[in-house]
């Protein structure tokens, strides 16, 4: 998981961590969870926010399973 990626690409489309969560239907805490790395994204997770930003599947592919590189 690439969360400055992640980051990003909300940059990007000018949406915050609450908008973001009001987009996908999730709650915002569990959503600053996930992208704190306590709690993995799952499948239906990564869809919804694909949709959101409209990621391309190049883009998921290098936000959410691409290694983080230190």
């Amino acid at each position: 998981m690439r969360i400055q990626e992640l980051k990003a690409e909300m940059a990007r489309e000018n949406i915050t961590i609450p908008k973001l969560a009001e987009l996908i239907n999730m709650n915002k805490s569990n959503l600053y969870s996930r992208m704190n790395g306590k709690i993995p994204f799952n499948q239906r997770d990564i869809a919804n926010i694909a949709r959101a930003l409209h990621l391309t599947k190049d883009r998921i592919m290098e936000i959410f399973f691409a290694d983080e590189v230190a």
